[in-house]
């Protein structure tokens, strides 16, 4: 299989280069700046364990128009949210209906759009974390999980073999009949990306700090309220993440002052922002929290479950990115106080 990684920033460039350095041809497709980097020097990734530079079976391109199809390509899709409609349908311009798509993402709308252009579409549900530190260079921060699976419903030989592929590289990969029931489980999770952004912290710290970690069960639990109500299950027989196991996990925290000193140590470059951080950090003027925290809120609205913790995150961090501010522009107290504002504004008026 050749892989075609489409939207190569941290989590597309990081499981392409690892694929290539295990013997897969790769073509990582990316902004220009990365992409020369890459070309000129290879691309490095940085991790806990040390560092490796990968150029062999990996090229880096530009534009889709640079790629001559192969019979045997595999379409692995990284870009945000946002970009998904967009990019399916540059991809569909190039490449046949027929070659495996697997979208490479968070949220839970990613997939129906593929299946608007393409025949085989897969769900991967991704439990690691990356960020691009330089151009040409990336740090893997934490996680080695990926799920996979046919969407909707399914898990066929194709999908079975780039699980395989990705074993090899080193990944603890899980196949799923029904892998949307995982990658909603992810979303919930993903919640807090906002939550991170808005306080300026990061995964490895905010767990063992328990006015923190309580913070974020709430927002989670919140959410499996929203999810009960919809009638949406996130059964599947081999579901890696038990999000109701870590809401009860991280409510039993308490502080431990040698271990926040511990992952305070943390280099920066080392360290888990979530990619909302980024955004703001980056002042992208946008982030995937209306993916995210607006899928709750929907489903919400619909099936008359209230979101106060989710509504107030999804306004906050929205109104930072539209407004330019830095991670961390209020305090979790602060924080607490706008949703309790916000639930009285929603429900309590």
């Amino acid at each position: 299989m050749r892989y075609i990684i489409h939207g190569a920033g941290a989590i597309g460039s990081l499981v392409g280069g690892q694929l290539a350095a295990h013997g897969s041809p790769v073509v990582l497709v990316g902004r220009a700046a990365h992409v020369a980097a890459i070309n000129a020097n290879g691309l490095l990734l940085k991790s806990p364990q040390g560092e490796q530079r990968i150029r062999d079976n990996l090229i880096a391109v530009t534009e889709l128009s640079q790629i001559t199809p192969q019979p045997n390509d595999v379409i692995m899709l990284a870009v945000k949210s946002a970009q998904t409609h967009d990019a399916v349908h540059q991809l569909r311009e190039v490449f046949p209906e027929a070659t495996p798509f697997i979208c490479l993402q968070n949220g839970v709308r990613n997939e129906e759009m593929a299946a608007e252009r393409f025949l085989h579409v897969y769900g991967s549900m991704v439990d690691l974390s990356a960020m691009v530190i330089a151009p040409g260079v990336v740090a893997a921060t934490r996680g080695n999980l990926l799920s996979l699976g046919n969407y909707p419903l399914g898990c066929d030989e194709m999908i079975e073999s780039v699980a395989e592929a990705l074993r090899a590289v080193g990944y603890r990969v899980t196949t799923h009949e029904n892998v949307m029931a995982v990658k909603w489980s992810k979303l919930l999770l993903n919640l807090n990306n906002a939550t991170h952004a808005i306080i300026d912290t990061y995964v490895q710290r905010s767990f063992f700090m328990p006015d923190v970690a309580n913070f974020m069960a709430d927002v989670m639990e919140e959410a499996l309220n929203v999810l009960d109500a919809a009638g949406i299950s996130l059964e599947d027989e081999n579901n890696p993440l038990d999000v109701r196991k870590l809401i009860v996990f991280i409510r039993g925290m308490v502080y431990d002052a040698e271990k926040i000193a511990e992952v305070e140590q943390i280099p920066f470059e080392l360290r888990t922002y979530p990619s909302t951080w980024d955004d703001l950090k980056r002042r992208r003027g946008e982030t995937e929290a209306g993916y995210f925290n607006g899928e709750i809120i929907l489903l919400g609205e619909k099936h008359h479950a209230p979101t106060p913790y989710n509504s107030a995150l999804l306004h906050i961090v929205d109104k930072m990115a539209a407004e330019g501010d830095m991670p961390g522009k209020y305090t979790l107290e602060e924080l607490i106080g706008m949703v309790k504002q916000q639930r009285l504004s929603l429900y309590d008026a």
